[in-house]
């Protein structure tokens, strides 16, 4: 099955180990989420917390969503990889 646009894109950044969409109902509407799940503690306060991959999951989504696709994406959520 082919895999979105954004989310091949968002997964060739490094630090990113997966992407996929979750689904949740806010009436009227269904709304997509793009999940990112990280390799590293999502806590800013922990000394491997990565600002730079935080920022470039937000471009990346936000440049592909706005250029490359008709895709509607309503939220992104960043989460880490559990061990």
């Amino acid at each position: 099955m082919p895999q979105a646009i954004v989310r091949k894109n968002v997964e060739k950044i490094d630090g990113v180990s997966r992407t996929w969409f979750e689904w949740s109902r806010e009436d009227p509407a269904w709304l997509k989420t793009l999940v990112v799940e990280v390799e590293f503690d999502t806590d800013p306060n922990e000394y491997e917390f990565r600002r730079s991959v935080m920022d470039a999951i937000e471009e990346t989504a936000r440049g592909v969503l706005e250029e490359d696709t008709t895709m509607i994406v309503s939220r992104l959520k960043v989460v880490p990889r559990l061990t």
